[in-house]
């Protein structure tokens, strides 16, 4: 538990470490980001409630200055005068005249005129009594006849709102909630001899504000000047009157308020012009719900980077710990004593171990100066081995362990003395002789002998400086001093073996298998010569098989089917080797080649199941039994693949063709989307559809569509210009000379023909 504790020690710091770097920067730029969005946002918001409800102010301004406008022309229409609307002849002309101003106007629901001088008022329906007006035209709950005369005696525009108000008819009668609108008669007069009363119903402005205002959770209310409610849109019903009257309308914008211990949000616009207030009410979280939704989404991104920032600082944490991890475990393997790594981390028990490395580096060196001589041999047996491949390697090793090697080109000798030269009495001997080998001075050369443990048997490794002349001339000059200062100072005639000329140091090894070779070559030499690896007399390598364009004609002709192809290559093979004068073992291999290569194939194709006896095949007697055999078993490959292609063909032909009868009328059908529905190339598919059909596509297609315009043409009574879009055409005028052109008569003509 201590040794993981303190593995992981390092890593935890990497993590934190990337952490910090991650976290200081995003809470701050976090906290930016997210104040300025939500404040940014929240004035949005806010304002844009403010926008609409002046939209509402603006409209309702429109309407009423609308109203004030015809009022002003009532009263200077020679037509509306009190004489002419009391007259019984004109006052019919003076009522569609009520009519005409009532339509300029498309928020009244009725338009009334009334003259002080009398009792009567006037609308676009006729005239009333004022108690007429009260019982047959309209009943008041609120609205007392006292004060309807008073009203409409007023000298200065009056806005009153008129609830339960029941408007009556013949059918049913009607319950709304109105809004009066008295305007002297004429304006700015300080002695007005008339009103113009307009009546509004509270639901026109309610529409008219809804459509504004959209779809808004809240309430909307029209307050005029008295603070009284002309007008309201009611959509929270748990606000009562009651409430309303306790709430402060007097601070326009946004406020924020409190009823029934809920949070509302007051947005409240006054008019200039009419002095009206008009006010949304709505709970806080109604109000700035797309802010809390835009909260929500940015601390989501928030949370989703921060743990993409958790991610990335584990992840470059251990990208970061683990080469220190990877050195740590390899300098540590094998350790029982953990007292080093109390009280630190990795690289503190890395700095240790790289101490104690040195230090085991010096004790090391000295062994191995005393090792050097054993450690030279093992490295050039190595060599001659190819144990080691890597050039730098073997050039590192040749400076430790102070070899000296020409860099030019270097090759392999091995000395064969005579048979029982060396015996176990004169081990010494055969001792001194391998001294002598490696101890050889060559002119442009180094020698370097290594003991082969074989009794009459050692190698050198000759390196030769770079030459001017032919370096394989320089080769066969030094070989024979080689030769001539063994048999002077060892006194034995030696058979010298030699291997190839390579310029790489990781080569030795090939030319050392190369003067091998020549061992079994040297009964057939005198002993004392010389034998070269390339002089050896090698037969002549035979041209066995045959060539593999044929094979591969015969694998490709059989996964095709291609039965005349198929039988010919195989013809083609096997009298090849009729003719081949070749050992019965390579005519033989030569067979089971071709067999493998066809029963692979079958095999890759699925057909193993045609292969009926396969021992049969193998245990053929001669070469014409087996082309036979073979013949047959590709006739039936070839047949099978055939009937496959052919049945894929037929089972494709029904496929498109039914799909295009079925989609025919479709106006986007083509090729390319034919194509792309059966993954075929339009090229393949075109050609494919003239040759099971006889004609194109278009063609095709076209006929499909003509017979189904004449069979409707026939049996329906649809316009010809339904029936022309139905079966897949745009352009009716373009079917038409087509059809004319195809049919000889129109389609018109050709329904009228065939009825």
């Amino acid at each position: 538990m201590l040794r993981n504790r303190i593995k992981n020690r390092l890593l935890y710091k990497y993590i934190v470490s990337y952490l910090l770097i991650f976290l200081v920067p995003f809470l701050i730029m976090s906290t930016i980001i997210y104040y300025n969005s939500v404040t940014s946002l929240r004035q949005e918001i806010e304002q844009s409630n403010i926008n609409k409800l002046e939209q509402v102010e603006n409209l309702t301004n429109e309407r009423m200055k609308e109203l004030a406008t015809l009022a002003a022309k009532i009263s200077y229409d020679p037509r509306l005068t009190p004489y002419m609307i009391s007259h019984g002849y004109y006052s019919q002309e003076a009522i569609e005249e009520l009519k005409k101003y009532k339509a300029n106007s498309s928020i009244i629901e009725e338009l009334f005129v009334y003259y002080h001088d009398g009792e009567t008022l006037y609308s676009t329906d006729g005239s009333y009594t004022i108690d007429n007006f009260m019982k047959e035209k309209y009943q008041f709950g609120e609205w007392e006849k006292e004060d309807l005369i008073s009203n409409i005696h007023t000298k200065i525009p009056l806005i009153k709102p008129v609830n339960n108000v029941v408007i009556k008819n013949e059918y049913n009668d009607k319950h709304e909630n109105m809004i009066a609108y008295l305007f002297p008669i004429a304006p700015n007069n300080p002695h007005p001899y008339g009103t113009v009363m307009y009546f509004i119903e509270e639901s026109t402005m309610r529409d008219m504000i809804q459509n504004i205002l959209g779809e808004s959770e809240g309430n909307v209310y029209i307050f005029n000047e008295n603070n009284q409610a002309i007008a309201s849109a009611i959509n929270d019903e748990s606000i009562s009157e009651e409430d309303l009257e306790s709430i402060s309308i007097d601070n326009y914008g946004v406020n924020n308020i409190k009823l029934n211990g809920k949070d509302y949000s007051l947005v409240s616009v006054k008019s200039e012009l009419s002095g009206w207030k008009f006010i949304t009410l709505m709970e806080a979280n109604q109000f700035f719900k797309l802010l809390n939704n835009t909260t929500i989404l940015i601390f989501a991104m928030l949370i989703v980077l921060l743990i993409v920032g958790f991610v990335l600082a584990v992840l470059l944490g251990k990208n970061q710990y683990k080469p220190i991890k990877n050195l740590f475990e390899i300098t540590n393997k094998g350790r029982k004593k953990m007292a080093d790594l109390e009280g630190g981390n990795e690289l503190e028990t890395l700095r240790k171990t790289i101490t104690h490395v040195f230090e085991d580096h010096q004790i090391l060196n000295e062994t191995m100066y005393l090792q050097k001589p054993f450690a030279r041999d093992q490295f050039l047996v190595k060599l001659l081995k190819g144990n080691i491949s890597d050039g730098k390697e073997i050039n590192s090793l040749l400076h430790s362990l102070n070899i000296q090697m020409e860099d030019g080109h270097y090759f392999v000798t091995i000395v064969y003395f005579e048979k029982g030269t060396f015996i176990e009495d004169n081990l010494e001997e055969r001792e001194n002789v391998f001294n002598i080998l490696s101890n050889i001075s060559l002119e442009n050369a180094t020698a370097h002998g290594i003991d082969l443990f074989y009794n009459d048997a050692m190698a050198l490794i000759v390196s030769m400086d770079q030459v001017a002349n032919d370096a394989n001339k320089e080769r066969q000059k030094l070989v024979p001093q080689i030769q001539q200062y063994v048999h002077e100072t060892c006194l034995f005639d030696p058979t010298i073996g030699v291997g190839g000329l390579y310029e790489e140091k990781h080569q030795i090894n090939r030319s050392y298998i190369e003067a091998l070779a020549t061992m079994e070559y040297k009964f057939a030499k005198p002993q004392g010569s010389i034998i070269y690896f390339e002089e050896i007399s090698i037969q002549p390598e035979q041209s066995l098989g045959y060539p593999i364009e044929e094979q591969m004609k015969l694998v490709q002709s059989l996964k095709q089917g291609d039965q005349i192809v198929a039988t010919e290559t195989l013809r083609n093979m096997f009298t090849n080797l009729s003719n081949e004068d070749l050992p019965i073992q390579v005519l033989k291999c030569i067979c089971f080649d071709i067999i493998n290569a066809i029963v692979k194939t079958i095999s890759e194709m699925g057909l193993s199941k045609y292969i009926l006896d396969f021992n049969a095949i193998a245990d053929f007697n001669s070469i014409e039994q087996l082309h036979k055999q073979l013949r047959e078993l590709v006739l039936t490959i070839c047949e099978e693949v055939e009937g496959k292609k052919e049945s894929h063909n037929d089972k494709l032909r029904n496929d498109v063709l039914d799909y295009i009868r079925d989609n025919y009328n479709m106006y986007e059908l083509s090729l390319e989307s034919i194509a792309l529905k059966f993954q075929l190339s339009v090229s393949y598919l075109s050609r494919f559809i003239k040759g099971q059909t006889g004609v194109t596509f278009t063609q095709y297609l076209q006929d499909l569509r003509m017979e189904d315009v004449k069979r409707q043409l026939k049996g329906t009574d649809k316009p010809i210009k339904v029936i022309v879009v139905q079966v897949g055409y745009l352009d009716v005028a373009n079917f038409t000379r087509k059809f004319k052109k195809i049919v000889g008569v129109t389609p018109g003509q050709y329904r009228n023909l065939n009825r």
